[in-house]
């Protein structure tokens, strides 16, 4: 049996994604994993399939830190941040 340590609790910072004319916050993993649900029937849906596995499976704190900077990637990939200043944190 594997004793694992787990470090300090995640805390996601909110991100901002935009789909039509809605702002959308997602604020926690719950969120991100039911906001590429709702996309399902939808193009960007079907290719995040291995994203919302990674999402869905994350357990310790960083793996959740993984999969949210995953989530956070590629919402940024296919357009959809709306952050105000989300590049002025970028290093």
């Amino acid at each position: 049996m594997t004793n694992i340590v787990e470090g300090p609790a995640f805390r996601p910072e909110p991100l901002h994604v935009l789909i039509g004319q809605e702002d959308i916050t997602i604020d926690s993993l719950d969120g991100a994993i039911g906001f590429i649900r709702s996309l399902r029937n939808d193009r960007l849906g079907r290719f995040a399939e291995m994203l919302l596995t990674q999402l869905e499976s994350a357990r310790i704190p960083q793996q959740k830190s993984d999969a949210w900077v995953a989530f956070a990637t590629w919402t940024e990939a296919c357009h959809l941040r709306n952050d105000a200043h989300h590049w002025s944190r970028a290093a």
